[in-house]
Order: C-alpha cells, then structure tokens, then sequence
C-alpha cells in the first residue's frame, strides 16, 4: 500500500505516490535553483509545469488514475536535466530522452506576423518560407476573391502561440528543457534585435513606412508569382497554336476545320507575308515570355545581375524587331483592302404584278434519285477545291421606271487599285435562274482562293414597278404593307437572305 497525495499543475489536478511527489518536487527544487537568476524564471516554471501536466494527463487512464515512480521518471528523462540552464558545461548527455515523440500543433505566430500572425504560423507549421505562404494568401484574394474571408476565420479559429511548449509544437520541436531554453533565448534574442530595429527604424524612417514596405514586399512576391504563371500560360499557347497549328477555326477547307496557319493565307498577300507574320508572331511571343519570367523573378526573388539586364535587353530589342515584322505585314495587308470596286449585270425582265423569290442551294443536283435538302455546318466559310465559298445575299429593292420588274447583280470587292478590285469582284460566282415569274437563287456565292478574302459581297437590285409585290415563301416581302394601306412605301428598302434562307428586312 502506497500514500498518495494531491497536487495541482498549472490548474490541473492530479493523484501521485508520496515517492513519485518526492521525485517530482526535487526536480522542480533544482530548476528553481538553477533559473532564479534567469530572465522569466516564473515563466520557465510555468512552462515546464504545463509541460508535465500534459505528458501526466496522456498516461493517465481510467485504470491507472494514480502517477507512478516509473511516470514520473520518464516525463523527467522527456524534459531532461535541469542543469542545462547553468551557464556550466553540464548538458543533458546523461538523462536526456533522444527518441522524445514530436508532437506538432498549428499556432499562429504574432511575433513574425504582419497582421495577426496567421501566415508566420502556417509557415512555421509546414517549414516553409514564410514569404511563399504570403504570396499564395495574396494570390487568392487576387484570383480567388476568398482570400481575405479565409484568412479572417483561419485568424479567429487558430489559436496563438503564447507559451515557449506552444512554440516548440509549433515548429515541431521536441519540447525539452534544452528546446525550451534555447527557445527562451531565441525569443529574448529576437526582442532585443526587435528593440534595435525598432529605434533604427524610428530614427530612420519610422515603423509605418516599414509595415509599407513588408505589405509590398507580400504584393511583389504574389505579382511575380502572377507573372510567371502568365509566362507558362503564354508559353503553352505558343507551342500549340504557332507550332502545332491546329484545326479549330469553324470553317470548312476540303471537309476539315480550319488552322491559323491555313486562314493566314487567305488573307494575306503572299509566302512573304506569311512568314513575316509567322517570325513576328514568334518573336514577339518569346519577347513577352521571356521578359514576364524575368520580371516575376526579380520580383520574387529581389536580385539584380548583369546577366538579367542584358536579357532583358535583348528581348526587348525582339520584342522590337516582332513588332515592326507585324506592323509591316499589317500596313501590306491593309493596302490590299484599299480600293473598293463594283460591277453590275443585268439579269432579267420580268412583265408580271407579282415576282416569287426562292433561296436554295442551286448547285445541289439529283443523284440516284435522292436531292440534298440539308444545309450542312461549313461554319463562316468553306473552301473546296481552290474555291471559296462564303454565304449572305444582300436584296436592294428600287422604284421601276417602267411597268416591269428588272433584277440585277451587284458585285462588290476590294484590291490593292481599282483594277485588281474590278478583277476580283468579276470573278465572283452567283447561281440564278429565272423560271416564268419564279425567281431562283443560291444562299452562298464562290470565287476563287487565289483571289483572298477581300470583303466580296453579292447584292440582288429588284426594280418594283407600282403596284408591283415581291413574295418569298406566300409571303410579301415588298412592299410589307400590312393592315394600314395608307403607309408610305419608302422607294429604297433592303433586305438580306440568311445562309440557312431567312429573310430579315431594314
């Protein structure tokens, strides 16, 4: 049989053998006359009481209620000798537990903290460099829009890391006497540079300029990191679509989408001009890349080399060189949109009150027995065969000078001079056909790719004679009357035939 007693640790109530407490409170005896000299000495103590009432607290269970010579004994070797607060050679060879189990917490840590000391803990607590948790927390309140709500909880839920054992668990130290001394002195180190750097900076610049600078430090940090995401981003793009030169664009060349590369020849003027564009596309793209990587780094790492300024110089200058290879190719390409040219022909002479017209695909023939009735997705162009085909019928309806309808085509292109427009608008294929009072078109027109993309349009003039209406589908389309008969019919009106043949009016 044993005599118990009851003591308290730090508030927290425990049952030990009289000889485990004779142990116990010589331990306690021999730190106190070691620390009575130490800064904080009643701090130390509370901290090594706190520490023993949690190693206590984990062995007791509800079958052993009672500390134990053999408890106590192993917290001492945990914590280790106290004689490693003397200034002696003493340490803590002999009793001190080397395989002590770390236990690690997140805390946060207001004596590095900008705000409350959220990031310094996280930092901490993952081993991480404090300025890198900073930069992803200003990357979500940039991208993410949570950033500071996440923060703010995180502040509130986490708790402070007050105690020197809190700081330990922390950084995931294992706390020992040694770790607590050496974490003692640590924060009396840290208070007296604080103190140094606090009259520095007051004599210097103040601390506000200073928390300026750590807030845009933060910000540089998350904007070079912001940066050479772009430059990743960017990069990917280049080799895609520049060098892998997909089929994406929604429009049909010989059944397949079309690539960048492909839809530069149809506009630009020739094999040069391709390849100008192509080297200042990718001069300019490397330029941009290069010189977003350099910045996010600069701004991340804050270092300045010889090396760096050169680089940038260089790319600068391509960056330079790309864009008058651009500019050039725009300013050849723009001559050729110039001069705009027009050519008419008549067509037909209809004697009728009324003309019919239909919109359908006129090229579309019966082949064994069936007839193409769907249009298809070329998507806003289609190239088959060296041809282009484009779809847009624009209708221009006039007054007739007699008592007879009168239908013409109007075509229209640009060029580099008012010939080569006049050529290239002569060379625009329409389909028609006349059939008594029924007048047929097709929805799309054709010319040839030789000729490039050089805004060709197609326009049907319809000249109404009075009294005179033009129908599509049964319905009148001009003049559009409706029920007030007193309406004035304005002499000029358009309309425009859709590729899939709906008919809007302006």
């Amino acid at each position: 049989m044993n005599k118990t007693i009851s003591i308290h640790l730090q508030g927290t109530p425990f049952q030990i053998e009289e000889g485990a407490y004779e142990i116990l409170r010589n331990y306690l005896d021999r730190l106190t006359k070691v620390i009575q000299n130490e800064k904080g000495s009643d701090e130390i103590l509370q901290d090594v009481e706190l520490r023993m009432a949690e190693l206590f607290t984990k062995q007791i269970t509800p079958s052993k209620k009672v500390i134990e010579t053999p408890m106590v004994e192993e917290v001492l070797s945990i914590l280790g000798n106290p004689e490693v607060f003397s200034d002696g050679e003493n340490t803590m060879e002999e009793n001190t537990k080397t395989d002590v189990q770390v236990e690690k917490r997140l805390f946060r840590d207001e004596e590095n903290s900008i705000v409350g000391g959220v990031c310094s803990g996280f930092a901490s607590y993952m081993n991480w460099d404090v300025t890198i948790i900073r930069a992803i927390y200003v990357g979500l309140i940039i991208f993410g829009g949570f950033g500071i709500p996440l923060y703010i909880i995180l502040w509130i839920i986490t708790p402070k890391a007050k105690t020197s054992i809190e700081k330990l668990q922390m950084k995931g130290k294992p706390v020992t006497l040694e770790s607590m001394k050496s974490e003692i002195e640590d924060a009396a180190s840290r208070i007296q540079s604080k103190s140094k750097d606090w009259s520095n900076k007051i004599k210097e610049e103040g601390t506000i300029q200073n928390s300026i600078k750590k807030i845009i430090r933060v910000f540089s940090v998350g904007l070079g990191l912001m940066f050479l995401v772009m430059g990743i981003s960017l990069f990917v793009t280049v080799i895609v679509f520049i060098f892998g030169d997909p089929n994406f664009i929604p429009a049909q060349v010989n059944g397949e989408f079309m690539s960048f590369g492909t839809f530069g020849e149809l506009i630009l003027e020739s094999d040069t001009d391709l390849s100008y564009f192509f080297w200042g596309v990718v001069l300019t793209s490397i330029s941009i890349i290069g010189l977003l990587w350099l910045t996010g780094l600069r701004l991340i790492l804050s270092f300045k080399s010889v090396i760096i300024r050169y680089t940038s110089i260089s790319l600068s200058v391509c960056l330079v060189l790309g864009i008058i290879l651009l500019s050039l190719t725009g300013a050849k390409t723009g001559r050729a949109f110039a001069v705009n040219g027009e050519v008419e022909r008549d067509l037909y002479c209809i004697t009728s009150d009324t003309l019919n017209m239909n919109f359908e695909n006129l090229v579309a023939k019966d082949k064994d027995g069936f007839k193409t009735v769907s249009r298809g997705d070329d998507g806003f162009l289609k190239v088959v065969n060296n041809r282009i085909y484009l779809h847009g019928i624009e209708v221009e309806y006039k007054k007739s000078l007699d008592t007879s309808f009168h239908i013409k085509q109007l075509y229209l292109a640009n060029g580099r001079d008012h010939q080569s427009s006049l050529l290239k608008a002569k060379h625009i294929d329409f389909k028609t056909r006349l059939e008594g009072n029924q007048f047929y078109a097709n929805t799309h027109y054709t010319f040839p790719s030789s000729d490039k993309l050089r805004d060709q349009k197609v326009k049907i003039i319809i000249e109404v004679p009075s009294k005179g209406l033009v129908q599509m589908n049964g319905k009148t389309v001009y003049p559009f009357l409706e029920s007030d008969t007193s309406k004035q019919v304005e002499e000029n009106a358009h309309g425009y035939i859709h590729r899939n043949g709906d008919y809007d009016t302006w």
